[in-house]
């Protein structure tokens, strides 16, 4: 009954219109597995820095679907509550939320097609409303039982709100270039890492470089302790915002 409810949701949000902020995702990703769906709730703490620095709290949560005909689907909802130093005499709260949905379907012998789309909004970088769909295709380079990678060509069109008096809005294509690979240094220890390289078509000189680091330590079969960093380069920020950006958390996460 548990299972059929799940289905019904699934295909409600895969019917949704393709339109949910480009964050780094590869490391959101599950291989194949038995199971038709997979749940994960998480919970991390964790810092951030630009001009600003700021104390997180993170809750995640994501749904996958394998099915029989080489298709995944996954679906994440991720909410960050943080507070950040604005004077001497008191901190601000701060709001981040993102919900990303994903479609990959084998096409030919380690060539995958992917569909995504986005939603998202950040108080840090000023960010009151993003949307984007894209898509593109994903190549299998290794897969073996010590190292998985890939590498990824696709394209989106992004529509960006900020909290600014000026350029408070944008509206463009961009090129999304990745590459990921998966290490499993043993039985319980995972590392994934992720490369991106974006570039809006009409102004190459608007390029952006995002590095995922992901370390997973499997404690059981439900429960495994996760540490990430995250970092980011933009080299035409918007408005007054930094050129780099970093996060680092660590939590647990709760399989089932």
């Amino acid at each position: 009954m548990i299972n059929r409810i799940t289905k019904i949701l699934l295909s409600c949000f895969i019917y949704i219109a393709i339109v949910f902020a480009q964050v780094n995702t590869e490391s959101m990703r599950e291989e194949d597995t038995i199971k038709d769906f997979n749940n994960t709730l998480g919970l991390k703490f964790g810092f951030e820095k630009s001009k600003q620095e700021v104390m997180d709290i993170v809750v995640k949560y994501r749904i996958d679907y394998f099915s029989s005909e080489d298709l995944h689907t996954f679906l994440v909802l991720n909410y960050e509550n943080g507070y950040k130093k604005k004077s001497s005499e008191k901190n601000t709260i701060m709001n981040k939320g993102f919900g990303h949905l994903r479609i990959t379907k084998n096409i030919y012998p380690d060539l995958f097609l992917e569909l995504f789309t986005q939603f998202g909004f950040n108080d840090f970088l000023l960010l009151k409303d993003r949307k984007l769909y894209g898509s593109g295709i994903r190549y299998k380079v290794i897969g073996n039982d010590r190292l998985n990678a890939f590498v990824g060509i696709g394209a989106m069109k992004e529509e960006e709100k900020y909290s600014l008096e000026t350029e408070n809005f944008k509206a463009l294509f961009r090129s999304t270039n990745y590459f990921t690979w998966q290490i499993y240094i043993s039985e319980n220890v995972t590392l994934n890492n992720t490369a991106y390289y974006q570039l809006e078509t009409s102004n190459p000189k608007d390029h952006r470089l995002l590095y995922d680091g992901d370390f997973e330590f499997r404690l059981n079969d439900k429960l495994t302790f996760t540490f990430t960093l995250n970092y980011r380069y933009d080299n035409d920020p918007h408005g007054d915002l930094g050129n780099t950006y970093i996060q680092v958390n660590n939590g647990i996460d709760f399989s089932f």
